[in-house]
């Protein structure tokens, strides 16, 4: 079932990019009733994603005006292989994923990442250029005897953490990196906006389906196991 109206289509010209973005009913409710969407903040579980969202927050509002009231963004599909978005699958369907919603954006407005890098940003591990400089980095973590549990705990606030100094200079050396996230250099592209207007909005499709995974690449596959994209992009280096 789509929610249509002639009122939300426009021709595309200029640096205008089509987005997809999926939110839930009460999220579209708020969209049809107030003109415009923001993040809510008690949608975002800080706890295991403080430091990360402190690193795009910080980025975001250096390069993206932020003419809204939003303290944190709405995030949307940008690119996904030969689509905008991740084709639905069969599965069960993510909570509060309940709408489809494909919209239009100035690119200025846009803080576009690479999906594969970020899982680097969410796992507190460096993002290398190189097979070299992944081997050199492996080198280093076997050095100060540093697991990938024990990087992950850095930028958790649920989670203790270590503070010995060859810990935390291995946490500054990865952090120095992660601005390799940001990229439109990639197949699978992700976005972070500050708001969506009701004038945006091309169209809106209801997702009645409860036996389809929607919008998602981190669903679990037939084997029990989530695609793991850090080794997908330590394929892709020389």
């Amino acid at each position: 079932m789509d929610y249509f109206n002639p009122f939300f289509c426009y021709n595309l010209s200029g640096d205008n990019m089509k987005l997809v973005t999926f939110q839930s009913y009460e999220a579209l409710k708020y969209l049809i009733n107030n003109g415009y969407l923001e993040c809510d903040p008690k949608n975002i579980d800080l706890s295991k994603t403080a430091k990360v969202y402190d690193y795009i927050i910080d980025k975001m509002n250096k390069s993206i005006k932020n003419n809204s009231s939003a303290k944190y963004p709405l995030w949307c599909w940008v690119k996904c292989y030969n689509n905008i978005c991740p084709p639905k699958h069969k599965g069960k369907k993510i909570e509060g994923f309940d709408v489809k919603i494909t919209f239009n954006k100035d690119k200025k407005d846009i803080f576009i990442t690479d999906f594969r890098r970020y899982s680097f940003l969410l796992n507190n591990i460096l993002i290398p250029n190189s097979i070299k400089e992944k081997e050199e980095f492996d080198k280093l973590l076997k050095k100060y005897n540093i697991t990938h549990e024990e990087l992950k705990t850095y930028i958790r606030n649920d989670k203790n953490k270590r503070s010995d100094k060859d810990f935390l200079n291995i946490c500054q050396k990865i952090e120095k990196t992660f601005d390799r996230c940001i990229t439109s250099d990639s197949d699978i592209l992700q976005g972070c906006i500050w708001r969506i207007d009701l004038k945006d909005i091309e169209k809106i499709e209801i997702l009645n389906d409860d036996s389809y995974t929607y919008g998602s690449l981190n669903y679990i596959r037939s084997n029990g196991k989530r695609f793991d994209w850090i080794k997908d992009y330590y394929k892709l280096l020389k």
